[in-house]
């Protein structure tokens, strides 16, 4: 589910960026809008899902969802 979270994430803030802030800076304020709402959205699964859970599985949850981005960003280049 963390790495959907992750390539959602990044989904949703090309389309965002394209739907309101083409041809301009990928930092505006609605991209970025997009960004912080699935960061939330990932912390609150992952609150969720791992409220009784030690650290290790945080750090595997965190490492799917960044990884995802990673590997989605390096092949759209």
């Amino acid at each position: 589910m963390n790495a959907s979270l992750g390539l959602l994430t990044c989904f949703v803030y090309l389309y965002t960026w394209v739907a309101f802030s083409f041809m301009e800076s990928m930092w505006s304020l609605e991209p970025l809008l997009s960004l912080v709402a699935s960061l939330v959205l990932f912390v609150l699964w992952n609150v969720y899902m791992l409220k009784r859970e030690r650290n290790r599985y945080w750090a595997q949850a965190i490492f799917s969802y960044v990884g995802s981005i990673v590997i989605f960003a390096y092949f759209l280049t």
